[in-house]
């Protein structure tokens, strides 16, 4: 079994309605089911505005659930059996809490799609960008899920976790700090190891400056990527 670090500091809180930690935890028996409603709540709190609904789209090719359940059909079996169970209703497709007011939202319509809902993951594995940023940083929003889509897109993913954990460290826990440094880094080179390397490190034999041997900018290393493709 792998070893959690433990939760950083300012990790925020996701609201769980209490008698799902009372009486439904001691009724819940099945792991898939639990695992299943606790990742629809996650979902659910990144919803503006009123019916919060979850869409089957987007439980179904969430990568975390996959890693935890394991197939779609799995996934769509524990959702059935949270329904069966009362914690949940459905409405075409689309996921509520039980709630006299969702019942009565389910029993006549399902909500249309609306732009708040957060977006399905695009994360290959629990351990990335996305995962690290809402452990360490904040919650995952759409808009910030966007700026990280747009980053991995440009720079390197082991500079947008190294920039992750620098702001950490510092405190300073927000996307305009990450996005600062990573910008500092394609202009001045990365600092990936957590030390500032001294800048004589990348000063030439000739005394010009120059590049350390382990560090390119972000163009150069888009451009060895396009030369490599």
């Amino acid at each position: 079994m792998p070893l959690f670090d433990g939760f950083p500091k300012g990790t925020k809180a996701l609201p769980v309605p209490s008698p799902f930690l009372s009486s439904l935890l001691a009724d819940i028996d099945d792991l898939a089911e639990l695992k299943a409603t606790l990742r629809f709540l996650w979902y659910a709190s990144q919803v503006t505005g009123m019916p919060k609904w979850v869409d089957e789209a987007s439980l179904l090719s969430d990568s975390i659930l996959a890693a935890a359940i394991g197939s779609q059909d799995a996934i769509r079996q524990a959702l059935e059996d949270a329904i069966n169970r009362g914690t949940l209703v459905e409405a075409n497709g689309c996921y509520l809490l039980n709630t006299p007011e969702n019942a009565r939202v389910a029993a006549e319509a399902a909500p249309a799609p609306r732009p708040e809902m957060a977006p399905e993951p695009v994360m290959a594995q629990p351990t990335n960008i996305y995962a690290l940023y809402e452990a360490n940083i904040g919650l995952l929003t759409p808009m910030v899920a966007d700026q990280l889509r747009d980053a991995e897109a440009t720079y390197p993913v082991e500079w947008i976790e190294a920039a992750i954990r620098e702001a950490t460290e510092r405190n300073a826990r927000n996307w305009r700090y990450i996005s600062t440094i990573l910008e500092r880094w394609a202009t001045d080179g990365p600092n990936i190891n957590g030390t500032d390397t001294d800048r004589k490190q990348r000063t030439n034999k000739s005394g010009e400056p120059g590049k350390h041997p382990q560090t390119a900018s972000a163009a150069e290393y888009l451009r060895q990527r396009r030369t490599a493709g």
